[in-house]
């Protein structure tokens, strides 16, 4: 099986890859040692990406989209300068990326498109406010692509994570002051890698909680 992620410099991105021989990863950073092949992008505008498509020559079973970003937010002081630059990075880049594969043809036939998105896209915690709405957007929007992709059989799901024991996941239960347990990074990368290795899935949000 061979997987694409893109975000691959994330830390579940890393963890992930070493359980999978065959994935390749685009990155603002190069981590040589866990992929198979990096392709470094400077930024993932539509330029950067369609010079991507002279260098990845095969194509994939999974293309996973771990791209994210947290920060502390209200919208009773909303500021739209700070919610577009969380929006962007959250939501319209893993939607380039998408139309990114799709158009260049990737995925192989029955291959998925996984978008990383949130647990917190369905809750209305205090400070959460860009980060919760940009992953809702992720999540209900990735099962429009999977009507739009059903006849070219291409796959799309969301895979909403709960509170991981990370730098992120820590960060976000001080600021937020969340009760919620934290979830290991052991068991997110095993419930991802089964998700991975299933090929029936399609139009949905997977919750791991």
């Amino acid at each position: 099986m061979n997987n694409l992620f893109f975000g691959g410099s994330s830390n579940i991105a890393l963890q992930l890859a070493k359980k999978f021989k065959n994935t390749d990863s685009v990155s603002l950073k190069k981590n040589n040692n866990v992929y198979n092949k990096v392709f470094k992008i400077d930024n993932y505008n539509v330029s950067s990406l369609n010079k991507l498509q002279k260098k990845i020559t095969q194509k994939y079973d999974n293309v996973v989209i771990f791209n994210g970003y947290f920060s502390y937010s209200f919208l009773s002081t909303f500021n739209s300068k700070n919610f577009l630059k969380d929006f962007k990075i959250n939501f319209l880049i893993p939607m380039e990326i998408s139309s990114f594969v799709i158009k260049k043809k990737l995925l192989k036939k029955n291959g998925a498109i996984y978008f990383i998105s949130s647990i917190a896209g369905f809750e209305d915690l205090i400070g959460n406010a860009n980060y919760s709405i940009s992953k809702n957007a992720l999540s209900f929007s990735a099962k429009i692509l999977s009507n739009e992709q059903r006849k070219r059989k291409v796959r799309i799901n969301s895979i909403s994570l709960g509170l991981i024991k990370n730098e992120m996941g820590i960060r976000v239960k001080k600021l937020t002051n969340t009760k919620k347990k934290y979830n290991s990074i052991k068991n997110v990368i095993k419930k991802i890698s089964n998700i991975l290795n299933n090929k029936k899935i399609n139009k949905k949000n997977i919750k791991i909680l």
